[in-house]
């Protein structure tokens, strides 16, 4: 639950007056896609496959994904 108070509504091009139930609700399924995103995204950088691919594969920026890559 803290990590969800630390999520903005705006970070995820949500209406940031909508009633915080809902915000809440939004900003953990979006959350937890960004996190399924990212694991697929550090699956494919342990196959040792190009950053190119890995940002087609799963639309993340290339910095994002060098970031994943130094972690």
């Amino acid at each position: 639950m803290i990590k969800m108070l630390n999520l903005k509504a705006e970070d995820y091009g949500l209406e940031p007056n909508v009633t915080g139930f809902e915000e809440a609700v939004n900003l953990a399924y979006l959350d937890g896609k960004r996190e399924a995103i990212e694991d697929t995204a550090k699956n494919l950088i342990e196959l040792e496959v190009s950053d190119e691919f890995i940002a087609k594969a799963t639309k993340l920026d290339l910095k994002t994904i060098r970031k994943l890559r130094k972690n």
